[in-house]
C-alpha cells in the first residue's frame, strides 16, 4: 500500500510539473490599449445629440449612450474610453433633423481626451 501511495504521489507531481509549463492564452488588459475620452464641440447654432461607436480600452467594439452638446458648447463622453490610432463612428443629430454619422480618426496623444467638431 505504501508503494502505491508513493507511485500516486510521484505521478501527481509529474502531471503538475508538465501542466505548469503549458502556455495559456490571455486577453489584453485595459492597460495594453491606449485610450482617450472624446469631447465633441458643437459649432452649430442648434443643440446636437451624439453617440460614439468604436473600439474601447478593452479592444471591444461597443457603442456609447447618447450625450447632448448645446449650441456653441462642448460635451465630453465621460467614463467612455476609445482606442487611440483607430477610427470611431460619430453619430449625431442636429436639432430636429435626422441622424447622420461620420467616421472620425482617434489619433495617438498624451492627452486624456481628443476633440471633434460638429457644425
Amino acid at each position: 500500500m505504501r508503494d502505491l501511495r508513493r507511485k500516486f504521489a510521484i505521478a501527481a507531481l509529474a502531471t503538475g510539473a508538465a501542466l505548469s509549463g503549458l502556455a495559456l492564452p490571455t486577453t489584453a488588459g485595459a492597460e495594453s490599449v491606449s485610450a482617450v475620452q472624446i469631447t465633441v464641440c458643437n459649432d452649430a447654432g442648434v443643440t446636437q445629440v451624439f453617440w460614439v461607436k468604436g473600439y474601447n480600452q478593452h479592444d471591444d467594439w461597443v457603442g456609447s449612450p447618447i450625450w447632448t452638446a448645446n449650441a456653441g458648447t462642448c460635451a465630453t463622453g465621460w467614463d467612455y474610453w476609445w482606442k487611440q490610432n483607430s477610427s470611431v463612428e460619430l453619430h449625431h443629430k442636429p436639432g430636429s433633423a435626422g441622424w447622420t454619422w461620420k467616421q472620425q480618426y482617434v489619433p495617438r496623444t498624451k492627452d486624456r481626451t481628443t476633440t471633434f467638431h460638429l457644425s
